[in-house]
């Protein structure tokens, strides 16, 4: 049964129909967008494979009239012979080189295509494929798929030029050339299967490819667990384990096409010989001449390209099966036309029935909460409760399920992607680093941010001090950079301070930073613009804050203001062990005068 559940507010279709047209849309689209990367060398690529197919035609008919010509004394017909030699010569020499260049830099789009797409991931779909397999996709399928325009025209070009073959010898003598007809049904037989074969083999192999690279990623990461451990061998066999379905899955691929060699290499030459004994008849009964004999064998030579044709549908099978492992990382479902720009605001968060399903558990049921524009929210919960995801729902780095997140009006499904990333800013627990320099870290946006900018984050981060002390300031390497879990989140502050944006969130960002400095941020971040969301485990920072979320089992169990969430039962123990101190140090739950709370 289809559930009737909406995504992003809307319902998804159930047509199949759709759904195939939806992909064979993607496919076309890889494809012309593969076709424009490269489209001048593929361009003369194509116009050297043909100038290389057509001196392949021309060559025995005009070794066959040279054969002739000489034979009766004449030697006028060397230039032409030797004209078209030189042209097949210079054609495939070009054809050579040009295909290398197309694939080169078919694969270099690829590659950036997919990256970028890797890169706007929300954290839903980065969960949907193992770090190892999106390497070997991003490697390996790009490399096979970006094959597929010179092997459509090589393959192309062999079907011509076998086809052209096959007429000559008809043209020549007609019993030469049904003669060779015989054989070309048998050929499709074999062809038939091994393309359909070929294609699920290379997405099996390369299935199993991606499960060794994500094992040795997650071993290369862990290997100061693993040494601490001593459980160095135990962690290189299971690294190598895929290695024997590896093994597995490539012997059946080769063992496949030595079957379907094998059978053609006992049919070819006994083709070959059928054919070539029916025009030494037809000489020996005076119905050819010898040049037309020496002719029929080089357009034999082309006709056996149906042959190829095997492992030509072969190489598309690989291709098509790495073509469909690059679509399932590239597709995407959203209509471009929707894309709608969001509009002026005062940063107003509004969530309608926001629903997320991870693993199958409900992190979110329900969630139905408007932030006023220009607040300091607090997001509080005991752990699991599903803070951090709706930190990520609220900037639209996780779709959710079902409902509908709005910023001022404009839903984050169909936002526009680079202007949401302009408006909306975070900071994280475990920040990561980028860049080569300090400098480059703290400003790391898609726009440049001056110094100016830098500096006045660094201090309200209240990261300039220790920045001020490094070796070389800003410009120290990031490579020699040994820093503290909570200085490490002051840089991460001090990121997501550079510029001034309309929503901030900070997911659990200060929660190395001792209670002291968290203080000092605290009261830099209450001088900035813009609504504030706030992951929280300190009581402290709860009272400061204008409104408090309280999350309990995916829901909104309160919201309002931490004084008066504190009169409702199991609001205390949101915080664990921590007492629910307000800022000034007491407990607003109990205290009612000075004197009282200094008892």
């Amino acid at each position: 049964p289809h559930l009737d559940v909406r995504r992003n507010g809307r319902k998804p279709t159930t047509d199949h129909a759709f759904q195939e047209r939806h992909v064979v849309r993607n496919e076309q689209r890889l494809l012309a967008g593969l076709l424009r990367s490269a489209a001048g060398q593929h361009t003369a690529y194509l116009a050297a494979a043909v100038c290389a197919a057509g001196s392949a035609m021309l060559l025995p008919a005009t070794l066959g009239t040279a054969v002739d010509a000489a034979l009766a004394g004449s030697t006028a017909s060397l230039v032409p012979l030797c004209g078209v030699l030189l042209l097949g010569t210079m054609a495939e020499a070009a054809t050579e080189l040009l295909e290398a260049g197309a694939t080169g830099q078919g694969t270099a789009w690829l590659r950036h295509s997919l990256l970028h797409r890797i890169l706007s991931f929300d954290l839903r779909r980065q969960h949907h494929f193992a770090r190892g397999d999106l390497l070997s996709r991003l490697l390996q399928s790009t490399a096979e798929t970006a094959r597929l325009i010179p092997a459509t025209v090589a393959a192309v070009v062999s079907v011509v030029t076998s086809l052209g073959g096959i007429a000559a010898l008809l043209l020549i003598d007609v019993w030469t050339g049904l003669t060779f007809l015989l054989g070309v049904p048998s050929i499709w037989l074999i062809a038939a299967g091994l393309m359909r074969r070929t294609t699920a083999l290379a997405e099996d192999y390369q299935r199993t490819h991606a499960e060794l690279a994500d094992r040795y990623l997650e071993a290369v990461q862990g290997i100061r667990t693993i040494r601490a451990c001593g459980t160095t061998e135990r962690e290189a066999a299971r690294v190598l384990r895929p290695l024997v379905p590896l093994r597995a899955s490539g012997e059946r691929l080769w063992r496949m096409q030595r079957d379907a060699g094998w059978h053609l290499s006992l049919l070819a030459p006994l083709l070959h010989v059928c054919v070539m004994a029916t025009a030494g008849y037809q000489v020996a009964a005076g119905r050819i001449s010898s040049g037309e004999l020496l002719a029929i064998s080089g357009y034999l030579t082309l006709a056996f390209g149906v042959f190829r044709q095997v492992g030509v549908l072969a190489q598309f099978g690989q291709v098509r099966g790495s073509a469909r492992r690059l679509h399932a990382v590239s597709a995407d479902d959203r209509d471009p036309a929707a894309v709608v720009p969001i509009p002026p605001g005062d940063g107003t968060l509004r969530m309608r029935g926001v629903r997320v399903v991870i693993e199958g558990r409900a992190v979110l049921d329900g969630i139905d909460l408007t932030v006023p524009a220009g607040r300091e929210v607090a997001i509080v919960g005991a752990s699991g409760m599903g803070k951090s995801t709706l930190a990520a729902v609220a900037g639209g780095l996780l779709s959710p399920d079902a409902g509908m997140v709005e910023l001022d009006g404009t839903d984050l499904a169909v936002a526009e992607p680079a202007q949401l990333r302009q408006v909306v800013g975070y900071a994280f627990e475990r920040p990561v680093l980028l860049g080569r320099t300090v400098r480059e870290a703290v400003g790391y946006a898609d726009e440049e941010i001056d110094d100016a900018a830098i500096g006045a984050a660094l201090r309200d981060s209240r990261a300039d001090g220790f920045v001020a002390r490094l070796p070389q300031g800003l410009d120290t390497p990031l490579g020699s950079l040994r820093v503290s879990g909570g200085e490490l989140q002051r840089l991460g502050l001090a990121r997501a301070f550079c510029r001034e944006t309309r929503v901030l969130i900070l997911d659990d960002a200060t929660s190395s930073v001792d209670v002291a400095t968290e203080r000092q941020i605290t009261r830099a971040l209450a001088t900035r613009s813009g609504t504030k969301l706030i992951v929280a485990h300190r009581t402290s920072t709860a009272a400061r804050a204008d409104l408090v979320v309280w999350l309990e089992d995916g829901r909104v169990a309160g919201f309002g203001p931490h004084r008066e969430l504190l009169r409702k039962p199991g609001y205390a123990e949101a915080f664990g062990s921590a007492a629910p101190y307000d800022d000034t140090g007491h407990d607003p739950a109990t205290a009612t005068t000075g004197r009282e709370a200094r008892t």
